[in-house]
């Protein structure tokens, strides 16, 4: 038995956009993520979408999945959309079939937040144009930004609350000494 395996993506807009890396339509039965049957959109090999991690404790990942070669209808409909798109939720889909290219398995393998979608289009050397739609997409951490570097002095402190004293014997601390806290 062959592993046969695809890939799909569920971005949830209104209505929800299904597309698959098969031809043709497929439906997809009810389950934890689809209420009840869902038809995804074949897109064949003009979806692509690069590998992704799931680690713990690193950074926040951003892939972009394309669409290319798509019709001039598509790229209208993703220029309308594209306002409405940000922050929606994607999943990322695993599709496994049978030797006969049944259905047998859907695995929704992660989840993303779509963060813009962008057309752009390229001539080619015969005189055709090639048009590309990109959804980037990212964990919920992609957005989020450290902190601003925070400082111990009496001057920060104060600037934060104006009475408080906590910090005020900071600057009496070098590297290379000691400071004894406690009454003196």
């Amino acid at each position: 038995m062959r592993l046969r395996e695809s890939f799909a993506i569920r971005i949830e807009t209104d209505p929800v956009a299904r597309i698959w890396s098969g031809f043709g339509n497929l439906e997809v039965p009810a389950d934890i993520v689809e209420a009840e049957p869902a038809i995804y959109l074949g897109a064949g090999e003009l979806l692509n979408a690069p590998d992704f991690d799931q680690g713990i404790n690193y950074t926040a990942e951003r892939i972009e999945i394309q669409l290319s070669g798509a019709s001039s209808r598509m790229v209208a409909l993703a220029l309308e959309d594209a306002a409405t798109i940000r922050g929606a939720r994607v999943h990322f889909v695993s599709l496994r079939f049978d030797d006969e290219w049944q259905l047998e398995e859907v695995e929704y393998e992660a989840v993303f937040r779509a963060d813009k979608i962008t057309v752009s289009s390229q001539d080619e050397e015969n005189g055709s144009r090639t048009r590309t739609i990109t959804l980037s997409i990212g964990t919920e951490d992609t957005n989020r930004s450290r902190a601003p570097l925070a400082y111990f002095t009496d001057q920060d402190q104060r600037r934060r609350s104006p009475t408080d004293a906590i910090f005020s014997h900071v600057s009496g601390i070098y590297q290379g000494t000691s400071r004894k806290f406690g009454p003196k």
